[in-house]
């Protein structure tokens, strides 16, 4: 039996869930050079440490699909403010609170200019919080009262909190210069503008159009989560038979460190802090329970005999053609193993199996105490 794609990166749209377990037989090499370098996959036997439960007549409260009318409304709106134009202000020089201004911006840390917190021609409304990071940041409230073309300085403290870690607890001057001062021109949502901007030739097609696609896209995240769900109530059901021995959750912590390090640096955070703030529980914890579910997984796979025949694997092929622009099997498997397609394949088929023995309740509505 060969490492499968989890369960958990199926369910995400991130593969951030998933573990680097296999059950069975040796599993896949990884195929990219960052894996081979630091990815070696780990071998379990499902039987050995974990018991299945319960998988079929699990019963979920359903996630709701509605699709309200408001949100049309935002949605439609949203279309209007991608095109708001801003025109200068010119019977008035001086700054005042809410108003919109175009402004360049340099920021100094340590006595050097800081690019990534550095601008021209910007606009932005003073007090909309758009450059507001925290206290001691007070970036928008120093330019009201200041004058269009002279700039500003400003001395200011980067959060100790602050997501980007290279600059958190930093003092930094900010020169800020105010080019003018605008006010906010909204099209009006008229026939004329929506057959301009959009592929609807009149304002009640688009909201139509605009209903369909929420309502598909709130229907799609709700088959998301009813699985996820469903998942995690058909692994709460298995009983963990034997403890993983700790070379092997040693070799998982290393596997899922490789996996998420790009992931947790995006947000300033080590591995470590990334696993504990975002699933509340140790990287080793992580590691085990990323462990046992691959083993569930391995398990349900087992005893529903599921296989993926070359027919679906070519009908997969063609849809990678087909809608993802490659142009033939070679060069899709440039990209991705033949073992890797199937797998995926494979967790779909099995998603799809638990899912036809899961009752879904409807989601009950929230009511507020008086």
């Amino acid at each position: 039996m060969k490492k499968f794609i989890s369960i958990a990166a199926v369910l995400t749209a991130v593969c951030l869930l998933g573990g680097c377990g296999s059950s069975g037989e040796k599993a896949a090499e990884a195929t990219t050079e960052s894996e081979t370098a630091q990815i070696v996959p780990v071998e379990v036997d499902a039987e050995e440490y974990v018991e299945l439960g319960e998988y079929k007549g699990i019963t979920i409260e359903g996630a709701s699909a509605e699709v309200t009318d408001e949100e049309v409304e935002e949605e439609i709106q949203n279309l209007v403010l991608d095109y708001v134009e801003y025109q200068e202000i010119t019977d008035r020089d001086t700054v005042k609170d809410e108003d919109f201004v175009n402004i360049d911006y340099t920021c100094t840390i340590d006595g050097e200019e800081n690019d990534s917190y550095s601008d021209t021609d910007i606009d932005t409304q003073i007090g909309s919080g758009e450059f507001t990071l925290g206290e001691g940041f007070e970036f928008e409230e120093n330019l009201v009262g200041a004058k269009v073309g002279e700039p500003v300085k400003m001395e200011l403290t980067f959060p100790e909190d602050y997501d980007d870690t290279d600059v958190a607890g930093k003092k930094c001057t900010m020169e800020v210069t105010v080019n003018a001062i605008e006010e906010e021109v909204v099209p009006e949502l008229t026939d004329a503008f929506v057959k301009e901007n959009t592929d609807c030739d009149t304002v009640e097609e688009y909201k139509k159009q605009t209903r369909k696609e929420l309502e598909e896209s709130a229907q799609s995240e709700a088959q998301d989560t009813n699985e996820q769900n469903m998942w995690e109530q058909v692994v709460a059901n298995c009983k963990q038979i034997k403890e993983f021995p700790q070379d092997i959750v040693d070799q998982e912590v290393a596997n899922l460190t490789a996996e998420n390090e790009e992931w947790a640096s995006y947000f300033g955070m080590d591995v470590e802090e990334f696993i504990e703030e975002y699933y509340a529980m140790s990287l080793e914890e992580y590691a085990k329970d990323t462990l046992k579910k691959q083993c569930v997984q391995d398990l349900l796979v087992k005893a529903e005999n599921l296989s993926v025949t070359d027919q679906e694997y070519k009908d997969e092929i063609q849809i990678y053609i087909d809608d993802y622009g490659y142009e033939d099997e070679d060069e899709i498997l440039e990209y991705y193993t033949e073992d890797e397609i199937r797998n995926e394949l494979l967790m779909y088929k099995l998603l799809d199996k638990l899912m036809s023995y899961t009752t879904i309740t409807e989601a009950q509505a929230e009511t507020t105490a008086e």
